[in-house]
């Protein structure tokens, strides 16, 4: 199958999840939670969304400072005269504000189409600094690899703080889900239970039989987890570039810590209850484009099963956390195209200071 076409489905098919779960949360709502939910709304302190939104753009620029730490070792093939018989001695030192610009473009078109963004933020910063695309592309797949590195050490973290809490709400939900559905089960026609029968006995061989592709996967997974990490350590400054790695995501903490206070009802929770619905909440944007539908459904069910908010107000402040930062990047990412022309209109040299 064309690769492009096979992405395009995959696109579909996860949008098309995404939509249902939005569906799934839009219809359990009663036209009572529906006015709550307006209430909820209007008197929202909108202060605090508008500093995580100031936070929101301070980590995006470390992300464009730290994404130059991993551009300036590469081969300069054409150093500028301006630097001297030497040329570039440090390798090449993109404009940070032609960096900025492409992370923020690169996060805009994540929302069109997954991966999308790696690909344009790399397009772009080639285009406009005049450096390899296929190098680009090596740093963006070692910056990937460190987001995941640091969001494990986080949901190390999140165990680390609130296990207790969070296993003794998913162990009841869990117990309550599955008892009802066997209980269910139990009660059905006969044929429904041979079904179920053969549908677990099918997915235990399957597994039995693909075990060792499986192993393969999850070995080849820490390898490309472990060279990644090794890469950072031939950076000029890889302290730096860990600090910046960590500060990146604790913004991303703070984001959604400040948004707590816009209600009265979430002001007590507190920064390792934040720690729990970042992790639930970027496994919902992995999972889904831009993740719509399966980030406001497990921040909604975090927020509701496990720090008994109200309906309303989970799902009030889970669409504001995902909303406003939607419309920042947007609005960001539009400007930044419209921007960069401008910029780069009188650069003929194709290195910048900037």
């Amino acid at each position: 199958m064309n690769p492009f076409l096979k992405n395009v489905l995959k696109f579909l098919l996860f949008l098309g999840i995404g939509v249902a779960l939005v569906y799934l949360i839009v219809r359990k709502i009663t036209p009572d939670d529906w006015k709550n939910i307006k209430l909820a709304a209007v008197n929202a302190n909108y202060f605090w969304v508008a500093l995580a939104l100031a936070l929101g753009v301070l980590s995006h620029f470390l992300r464009a400072v730290r994404w130059r730490m991993l551009i300036e070792p590469l081969p300069n093939p054409s150093p500028n005269p301006i630097y001297g018989e030497k040329g570039i001695e440090k390798g090449i030192n993109p404009g940070i504000a032609n960096t900025f610009a492409s992370v923020l473009i690169g996060y805009m078109a994540n929302y069109a189409l997954p991966r999308l963004g790696e690909v344009s933020r790399c397009g772009v910063l080639s285009k406009y600094e005049k450096i390899s695309f296929a190098g680009l592309v090596g740093t963006v797949v070692v910056e990937r690899v460190i987001d995941l590195f640091m969001m494990l050490l986080f949901f190390l973290l999140m165990l680390l703080l609130s296990f207790s809490k969070v296993y003794i709400i998913v162990k009841n939900k869990a117990t309550v889900i599955i008892t009802g559905k066997w209980d269910s089960i139990k009660h059905s026609n006969p044929i429904i239970l041979i079904v179920v029968a053969v549908v677990v006995i099918g997915g235990a061989w399957f597994l039995y039989k693909k075990k060792d592709h499986l192993f393969g996967f999850a070995r080849k997974f820490i390898n490309n987890l472990l060279e990644g990490i090794k890469s950072v350590a031939n950076l000029k400054r890889p302290l730096l570039f860990w600090f910046y790695s960590v500060a990146i995501w604790i913004l991303y903490l703070l984001m959604l810590y400040v948004c707590f206070f816009c209600f009265s009802e979430t002001s007590h929770l507190t920064l390792s209850d934040a720690l729990v619905v970042l992790i639930f909440g970027t496994v919902g944007v992995i999972f889904t484009p831009g993740g719509i539908g399966a980030y406001q459904w497990l921040v909604i069910s975090v927020l509701t099963h496990i720090y008994f908010i109200s309906q309303s107000i989970a799902f009030t402040l889970a669409w504001i956390l995902w909303g406003s930062q939607f419309i920042l990047i947007v609005a960001l990412g539009l400007v930044s195209l419209l921007l960069l022309p401008i910029i780069n209109k009188n650069d003929k040299t194709g290195v910048h200071t900037v």
